[in-house]
C-alpha cells in the first residue's frame, strides 16, 4: 500500500528558485511506496529507460524524452519495473507567482514532449554547474522563465481550476497555512481546529493520511525551520527561540536536534 506525504520546498539554495537533480535513477530497488504533494510545480524529464507517474487518481506512462509534468497539490508517485533515468527539476512557488503564474490556478499538460523544452532543460543543467559564471543565477532564473512561459502558452488545460476533488484536502491546507500564518503564537491542536472550523479528530485523521505527520510534528519542524532561518540571518539562538514560539531553551534545543539532526548553533554564521 502507498502511503503520502506533504513535503516542503522553503529552502532553496541562496538565490536560485528550483531544486534539480539532473541524474535521478528510479527502480524496484531503490524506489519507495511513499506519494507525495507540495506547492510547487515539478518537472520530470525522462533520459532513458519506462515508467508510470501516479497522479492522483491516474497512471501516465512515460518513456525516453516525455516531460511530465506535476502540477501543484497533486498526489504523485514515479515507479518502473526497470531502471529509468530522469532529471528532476521543481520550481520555487513564490517565483512563480512573482512573475504572475500562480500554480494554484493553473493546470498544465501532465506529460509533453518538446524539444524547446528539452534544450531548456539541458541549458539549466550545464549552468548548474557552472559555478564560475558570474551571471550564472541570473542565466538559471531567465532559462526558468522560459520554461514557465512556454507551459502557460502551449501546455495550459485549466486556469482557475478547483485545487483538489477531496474534500478534506482543503482543510488540510487551510492548516498548514494557518501554521505557517501563526507558529510563533502558542498553538494546540484545539486551538488549530477551531479556527480551520473543524473537530480536532477529523483533523488529526485527515493531516496525518495527506502529509504523513500529525498537526504537531508539522508544527514543530516548520517553527524548527523557521527558527534555523532566523539564526542563518544574525539572530541570536535564544532570540530565534522565542521568536518561533519556544519558551523554554532546553526544550528548543532537544527539539531542534530531533527534528533537524543538529544543534541550533550549527546555523550561527562564522
Amino acid at each position: 500500500m502507498i502511503g503520502t506525504r506533504y513535503e516542503e520546498y522553503s529552502h532553496f539554495e541562496g538565490d536560485i528558485p528550483f531544486v534539480l537533480l539532473p541524474e535521478l535513477c528510479i527502480s524496484r530497488v531503490t524506489h519507495h511506496n511513499i506519494a507525495n504533494w507540495h506547492d510547487n510545480i515539478e518537472l520530470q524529464l525522462c533520459r532513458s529507460g519506462r515508467g508510470t507517474v501516479m497522479i492522483d487518481e491516474k497512471f501516465i506512462p512515460f518513456e525516453k524524452n516525455d516531460i511530465v509534468v506535476i502540477n501543484s497539490n497533486v498526489l504523485h508517485h514515479t515507479d518502473s519495473d526497470e531502471t529509468v533515468k530522469l532529471s528532476c527539476l521543481i520550481i520555487d512557488t513564490a517565483f512563480c507567482r512573482n512573475v504572475g503564474l500562480d500554480p494554484a490556478t493553473l493546470r498544465f499538460s501532465e506529460k509533453i514532449k518538446s524539444d524547446s523544452f528539452t534544450e531548456l532543460f539541458d541549458r539549466l543543467i550545464e549552468l548548474y554547474g557552472k559555478k564560475e559564471d558570474d551571471c550564472r543565477i541570473a542565466k538559471m532564473n531567465t532559462v526558468i522563465l522560459k520554461m514557465l512561459i512556454e507551459l502557460r502558452e502551449k501546455h495550459t488545460v485549466a486556469v482557475n481550476s478547483a485545487d483538489i476533488k477531496n474534500k478534506y484536502f482543503g482543510m488540510v491546507k487551510d492548516t498548514i497555512k494557518f501554521i505557517r500564518e501563526n507558529y510563533e503564537k502558542k498553538l494546540s491542536l484545539d486551538f488549530i481546529a477551531k479556527n480551520i472550523l473543524t473537530n480536532k479528530y477529523t483533523l488529526s485523521r485527515e493531516f496525518r493520511k495527506a502529509t504523513g505527520q500529525t498537526v504537531i510534528q508539522y508544527l514543530v519542524l516548520y517553527r524548527c525551520k523557521r527558527a534555523s532561518d532566523l539564526i542563518s540571518d544574525g539572530m541570536s539562538v535564544s532570540e530565534a527561540a522565542v521568536a518561533c514560539g519556544f519558551d523554554n531553551m532546553s526544550f528548543f534545543t532537544r527539539t531542534f536536534k530531533q527534528y533537524m539532526g543538529c544543534l541550533p548553533s550549527k546555523y550561527k554564521k562564522d
